[in-house]
């Protein structure tokens, strides 16, 4: 098996992840706890694109806009269609990161770190090659919350846990009429 067959194989994995992400932070209010006593506060934001990739003929439903509704995108669940991409925003401590993860290749289409002081607001000591640092540091703590989300979701979902109450609570929110 060559690497893209393999990756093709494994594509479920990220579909399995935004919607367990989406179910976690829509029973939890947000805010989910990650063993070791991180909490991580998720929240959907307006883009969210689900589709039925494996039929004959693809489907596709994209729910855009400030006020998308949730019973859309579970309907669409409920039809079989799985989330292809997302939009969303995850914040630790005081630190608040914008991304689009797109399922299949579990790749960022955009990642947004918060903000950073200009260099030209900074002291006459610290320089241009500062800002990048911090950015550059941002933009590590961001990803990270995302690798941090996806280990606890993988051993979550290889765990016994899983089918034992993970599964069918998930089950039990996507055939709920939110």
């Amino acid at each position: 098996m060559d690497f893209l067959d393999l990756l093709r194989e494994k594509a479920f994995l990220g579909r399995e992840f935004l919607t367990w992400l989406w179910f976690k932070s829509d029973v939890s209010g947000g805010r989910i706890e990650i063993p070791g006593g991180k909490v991580v506060e998720v929240t959907y934001l307006d883009r969210m694109t689900l589709d039925l990739a494996e039929a004959e003929t693809p489907q596709s439903v994209t729910l855009k806009g400030e006020h998308s509704e949730l019973r859309e995108g579970l309907a669409a669940l409920r039809e079989g269609k799985k989330i292809e991409e997302a939009r969303l925003s995850l914040r630790s401590s005081d630190n608040e990161f914008t991304t689009v993860i797109k399922s299949t290749w579990l790749s960022f289409g955009s990642f947004r770190t918060p903000p950073i002081l200009p260099a030209q607001e900074l002291g006459e000591d610290e320089s241009a090659e500062a800002t990048f640092l911090e950015k550059a540091a941002l933009v590590e703590e961001g990803m990270e919350l995302v690798d941090t989300l996806f280990r606890y979701f993988l051993e979550l979902r290889i765990s016994d846990t899983w089918e034992a109450s993970e599964l069918p609570a998930l089950r039990r929110w996507i055939a709920s009429e939110t």
